[in-house]
């Protein structure tokens, strides 16, 4: 293993009370009904103390900035400051008119893997699979850290999960790279019914649920099913077993050449006539009778037009970006305003920002790894140069949490529900991973991102200015009166120094980092 992070951690001078600090306050308070052994392997002899004090609401356009991007950049802050949140969000949304510099130039260069065709990518099968998916990880989180377009970048994430192809499946590494492009980047803030219809014809869809072989003599119901249950209608959106089954048989033929038929032609959508079902078919209610390719494409226009699938969408925004639980009248307005617009994801985007739950909320949500790992560099080292290891650091430190792009197994996408991430042993793994901050001061062997304190800091080089230059610049939102007593407690221990006593170089460089260390294990950076 490259990257020793215990190692790390064994480092400080009393791990023990650095984990009890934990277990007392620092924002755990608002889990302790989740993480009743918050305090890890120690907690049975941790004191026994109440959680701290509540935490205290950050800043309407920190809390904007949490959720419609993947970590507070405080260029962003800034900039949400000086436009006002609706101008911000307007822009994000309108993401193509924004300059991203060269981040794809960069994608190009470091991973070029994850802009390949099925033509290319088919030639080094199956050699090829862990540098695909070490690549196509990589220009994720790449574009999560860098890309100015964070709100854009956070629909694909969630269109991914949505329409979720784990890659590593089968042919899955030469088919995903093209679906990622062609699919859900096309249409992430497009039109919901061009997307589902361009994931219905996606080869890396058509692969992974099996539809490459539905015929008319066997039908396979699993895409049919996935379709109504995970992509549109829902669980409980009205159809039935009957449904499934003709909704299979309408979407037989859809398949994609193959390398063997037409190896210039690989990973191309073909629609196979002598393989379909001609014959009517009844879905929710209707008589299908298009043959061919249409029948499949007026099923997609059906289930795009259906009310339970408005619903059922508008539900899953509101769940990413409001609360685990968000009221039903949300969730009844961001469906109507889908409906209204047809489908335009950007104009059901607008009615969510401009709901009193959208904007009068913060700290409902637990963020998932992927905007941990982001949010941290965005914070601590937003101009860090990217680790000189093709990605293999971020590949790791997302893959022991439990949350690598296109990795999860099964077709409902990763869980967005805090209930699942906010576990004993992944608030450890996300500690272990904050001290990667200490890195570049504990080993000099380590290949790790490159902070530079000093400009967060505006030379104070006392405990107490040491903290609260960071709250202001790093943590970027208030701070309880009583977890900054603990920490100064604490730092005091460890530095056998008084709060307001000037530290030397060294040590205002050391404890710089553990501070930052502390805010970004802390809930007040965990919760969004």
């Amino acid at each position: 293993m490259p990257y020793d992070l215990e190692a790390i951690f064994s480092q400080l001078h009393s791990r023990r009370e650095f984990i009890k600090l934990f277990g007392k306050g620092l924002g755990y308070g608002a889990l302790a009904s989740m993480l009743p052994a918050c305090a890890g392997r120690d907690s049975e002899n941790a004191d026994d103390e109440q959680p701290g004090d509540s935490i205290p609401a950050p800043s309407a356009e920190y809390s904007v900035l949490k959720r419609t991007s993947f970590g507070v950049h405080r260029d962003a802050l800034s900039e949400i400051q000086s436009t006002g949140i609706e101008a911000y969000l307007e822009r994000q949304l309108n993401f193509a008119d924004i300059h991203d510099g060269d981040l794809e130039s960069t994608i190009q260069t470091l991973f070029p893997l994850s802009l390949q065709t099925p033509a290319q990518l088919i030639t080094g099968f199956p050699d090829n699979i862990y540098p695909v998916a070490l690549q196509m990880a990589g220009a994720t989180q790449y574009r999560q850290i860098f890309s100015q377009r964070q709100l854009y970048e956070i629909m694909v994430e969630f269109w991914s999960d949505h329409f979720n192809i784990h890659l590593v499946n089968g042919l899955g590494p030469t088919l995903k790279p093209q679906d990622d492009q062609q699919v859900i980047r096309q249409h992430a803030l497009g039109n919901f019914r061009d997307l589902l219809h361009a994931s219905a014809k996606s080869p890396a869809m058509l692969f992974y649920l099996d539809n490459f072989f539905n015929q008319a003599a066997a039908p396979n119901e699993n895409y049919a099913r996935e379709l109504m249950e995970l992509h549109t209608l829902g669980v409980e959106g009205g159809y039935d077993e009957d449904d499934v089954k003709e909704v299979a048989r309408c979407f037989t033929g859809w398949s994609f050449h193959f390398p063997d038929d037409a190896p210039n032609e690989y990973g191309i959508f073909n629609y196979v006539d002598v393989i379909h079902d001609h014959d009517d078919k009844q879905v929710l209610g209707e008589t299908i009778s298009l043959a061919g390719p249409y029948d499949a494409e007026r099923v997609l226009d059906k289930l795009a037009d259906h009310p339970s699938t408005a619903r059922f969408i508008a539900g899953k925004l509101c769940r990413r970006f409001i609360s685990d639980e968000p009221a039903q009248e949300t969730v009844d307005a961001v469906a109507s305003a889908f409906t209204r617009s047809g489908g335009d994801i950007k104009d059901t985007l607008r009615a969510l920002f401009a709901t009193s739950a959208f904007r009068d909320s913060a700290d409902l949500k637990f963020t998932r790894p992927a905007e941990f790992l982001a949010g941290l560099i965005r914070a601590l080292a937003p101009d860090t140069p990217y680790p000189s290891d093709e990605g293999q650091l971020f590949f790791f430190a997302q893959s022991i949490m439990g949350h690598l792009p296109f990795y999860w197994p099964t077709p409902d996408g990763y869980p967005d529900e805090q209930g699942y991430w906010a576990s004993t042993g992944g608030l450890l793994n996300r500690w272990r991973l904050s001290f990667l901050s200490l890195a570049n001061i504990l080993s000099a062997e380590l290949d790790m991102i490159e902070v530079d304190y000093a400009p967060m800091l505006n030379g104070a080089d006392t405990l107490n200015g040491i903290v609260d230059a960071l709250t202001e610049n790093l943590l970027m939102r208030p701070l309880s009166g009583g977890d900054r007593e603990r920490i100064l407690d604490w730092l005091t221990g460890e530095y056998n120094k008084t709060r307001n006593e000037s530290l030397n170089r060294n040590e205002v460089e050391f404890a710089s980092a553990l501070m930052a260390a502390v805010f970004i294990s802390s809930a007040y950076f965990q919760l969004r």
